[in-house]
């Protein structure tokens, strides 16, 4: 997870939320809800809000309806659940750009908003405060310094989902094993660190790496005990 700079909300949305009895996914909302979609995808950069997998705004076959209408490979959350906060259904800071997360697949084996579900969480990643509570270890798991946000991080979101901490740990195996043979001996150097985070962290085409955020997490632990902040 990666603090989310938000951006200014879609204009059809403003729109759409002053016509009287207006509500999320109502009549007349799908054009409002492709200009969404990619505001959500500037803004996040093309990662889910919750994993830092890629979202894409490209049709795919539906995951659980085969024989159905292709939909969008990415879906407009709600952080706090429509369900239980009605108000907010249309509010510009409450939507989220996330992955299918496994949706129809085992509730085990779901992670991000379709393991979430209508549950409502601490953790907030618009929140650079709550982001800065999370750490990645060597081996990929998600952790948290605060224990809320750690009941969300296994809980509700599935964010040390087995596939997730490989991919994660598959990003750090690369990037410090790059960094090692560039600089052998134990020369890393805090610069050569925040040069290969920036690098993963910096938008090319409107988009970063794939859990880009990770090398950051990781340096956030491993870094502390020489007094370094990330």
């Amino acid at each position: 997870m990666r603090a989310i700079p938000k951006g200014a909300e879609p204009t059809a949305l403003r729109a759409y939320r002053a016509t009287p009895g207006a509500v999320f996914d109502g009549a007349n909302f799908t054009l409002v809800k492709t200009e969404i979609r990619a505001a959500l995808l500037r803004d996040q950069l093309r990662v889910c809000a919750y994993c830092m997998g890629r979202i894409v705004p490209d049709e795919q076959a539906h995951p659980t309806r085969p024989d159905g209408r292709p939909v969008p490979a990415m879906k407009v959350e709600h952080w706090q659940p429509r369900s239980r906060y009605p108000a907010l259904g249309l509010s510009w800071t409450n939507l989220l750009g996330v992955c299918l997360g496994g949706i129809g697949k085992a509730p085990s084996e779901q992670t991000c908003d379709a393991r979430k579900g209508d549950a409502v969480i601490a953790l907030n990643p618009l929140d650079a405060a709550h982001v800065a509570t999370l750490h990645c270890t060597s081996n990929g798991r998600l952790t948290s310094t605060d224990p809320r946000f750690q009941i969300d991080l296994e809980g509700a979101l599935g964010l040390n989902h087995r596939v997730l901490v490989e991919g994660r740990r598959a990003l750090l195996d690369r990037e410090l094993s790059r960094l090692g043979a560039a600089h052998p001996g134990g020369s890393l150097s805090p610069g050569a660190l925040r040069a290969a985070v920036g690098a993963l962290e910096t938008s090319r085409g409107g988009q970063i790496c794939e859990f880009g955020g990770v090398l950051r997490l990781w340096a956030r632990k491993a870094r502390k005990r020489h007094g370094e902040t990330w």
